[in-house]
This record gives C-alpha cells, sequence and structure tokens, in this order.
C-alpha cells in the first residue's frame, strides 16, 4: 500500500504542478504571471493579461493535467484516486518550480471532474457556454458548468462517492481562493486589476 500511495502523490503533484499558465504568458508576453493581473497563475489571468486565445489555450492545458490524472487512477480504489485528486490540486496550488506560488485549480479539477463524468460535464459544458456567450462574465459561466455537471452526474451513471470527491475538490479550491486573498489584494493594487472588469479601464 505504500507503493500505492507513493504513485498517486507522487504523479499527482508533478502533473499539477506543471505550471502550463505561467511558462505560457512567460513565451508570449514575457511576463510573470505571479504579479500580473489578479495575480492568479490561472487561464483566466492568461485571459486578461495575453488575450482570450491564450488564455483558452491556457485552459485546456491545465484542464488536461486534471483529466490526466483522474484517467491514471479511474479503475483504483476511491481512496487512491482522492489522494491522486488531492497532489494534483496541491501541485497546481503549490508548485516547486514557481516558489509554491500556483492557481487556485479550477481548470485542473474541472478537467480531473470531466474525466470521471464527461456525460454530466458535457452538458454543463454546453450550458456554460450558452451563459458565457450571453454574459460574458467568468462567475456565472463557472458556476453553470459546475452546479450542472455535478447535479447530473447521479442521474447519468455516476456514482455518489465519486461526485463526493468532486465536490470537495471543487471547494479545496474556494479554500485556496480564500489563503491567497492577501497575496492578491497586493498584486491586484500593483497592476490595477478591477475583480468586475478585469484589466478593462
Amino acid at each position: 500500500m505504500g507503493i500505492d500511495i507513493a504513485v498517486a502523490v507522487l504523479f499527482g503533484y508533478l502533473a499539477g504542478s506543471l505550471p502550463i499558465a505561467y511558462l505560457l504568458c512567460r513565451q508570449v508576453a514575457g511576463v510573470d504571471l505571479r504579479r500580473a493581473g489578479e495575480g492568479n497563475v490561472g487561464a483566466r489571468n492568461v485571459f486578461h493579461v495575453v488575450g482570450p486565445r491564450w488564455g483558452v489555450v491556457a485552459f485546456l492545458g491545465d484542464f488536461a493535467k486534471g483529466a490526466v490524472v483522474a484517467l491514471a487512477f479511474h479503475g483504483s480504489p476511491l481512496w487512491q484516486l482522492a489522494l491522486a485528486g488531492a497532489a494534483l490540486l496541491v501541485g497546481h496550488a503549490y508548485p516547486v518550480w514557481l516558489g509554491f506560488v500556483g492557481g487556485k485549480g479550477l481548470s485542473t479539477i474541472g478537467g480531473f471532474a470531466a474525466a470521471l463524468m464527461p456525460v454530466s460535464s458535457l452538458i454543463g459544458g454546453l450550458a456554460s457556454a450558452a451563459v458565457w456567450g450571453g454574459t460574458r462574465r467568468f462567475l456565472p459561466t463557472l458556476v453553470t458548468v459546475i452546479v450542472v455537471a455535478i447535479g447530473l452526474a447521479p442521474f447519468v451513471g455516476v456514482d455518489l462517492e465519486r461526485v463526493g470527491l468532486v465536490v470537495a475538490l471543487f471547494c479545496l479550491t474556494g479554500v485556496k481562493r480564500v489563503l491567497d486573498e492577501e497575496r492578491m489584494r497586493e498584486v491586484e493594487a500593483e497592476t490595477g486589476w478591477h475583480r468586475v472588469r478585469g484589466l478593462r479601464p
């Protein structure tokens, strides 16, 4: 069991710690994402700092990290899947390569969730696309995809334990957001970030 624990933790952490958004922003704009925009090392910040196209690329990269980890442990016992998912989030949130300053993990846990409950996630994604088309705002779009995907999952054959795991991981991204508050306010004061408009005047 010790080896199984080590494999889940190491694989999850190393996959999660790949700083895709950071590397993308460095390459495209020469900017340290930790000190730009809202200071978050994630797709939304890339969207605002570099542009929508690159924000989508960053999202897909972080999403893929989560999906790979979920698929790797899909057939494992629930405890090992949960351990890998938690390590995935810790890796994304506290990557050793960036001095342990990372993102909240929403895109990454979104990929993890989608791999575990693909049908409901697809429906949630379609619903959120409609919300984005009507609002062009991240928060209602994000809430829509999470609520629809999780709410429908038990009705399309996903067992409640896995749904509970996904809920727990999304809740932990909220905890990371709270922990980041002080640093993000400091960065926002430097960059002129507005929590509703982003970087737009």
